[in-house]
């Protein structure tokens, strides 16, 4: 299964965005010279079942989903949205999920400053265990 893969740099998009938040991501995302498959599926385990989910976006050099939560206040929506993170979690998929909250300020900053912190703990994390082996 593959999904919408990014244009290069100058070629027209193939594809539509559902929303304006979506398109300030792709560009964002190409701004920053970072590979993307728009609408990438994956398969989880939802309630004992086998699901396919289309994450918004999926980093692969990174292993990353970028999900954007758009709906605020909407008690539904919000736990619809706390299980879909979990589901995620329960995967093994990491991901940054956000939310209009999280288009504020220096977002763009923000968000290139998280996907560098989860991967400085996935180093950290590579290292911690390789020392760990070398004294066992």
């Amino acid at each position: 299964m593959e999904g919408k893969e990014n244009p290069g740099v100058g070629e027209e998009q193939q594809y539509k965005f559902k929303s304006a938040v979506e398109v300030q991501l792709a560009r964002f995302l190409e701004r920053n010279n970072i590979a993307y498959l728009y609408e990438y599926p994956l398969a989880v385990i939802d309630r004992g079942k086998l699901r396919v989910w289309y994450a918004d976006f999926r980093l692969p050099d990174y292993g990353l989903v970028l999900e954007y939560f758009g709906v605020n206040g909407n008690s539904e929506y919000d736990e619809r949205t706390r299980h879909k993170i979990e589901v995620y979690k329960q995967a093994g998929v990491e991901g940054l999920f956000l939310t209009k909250e999280s288009f504020k300020g220096d977002w763009p900053g923000r968000i290139l400053g998280q996907i560098e912190g989860i991967l400085k703990n996935r180093i950290d994390e590579f290292y911690n265990r390789r020392c760990r082996s070398r004294r066992g």
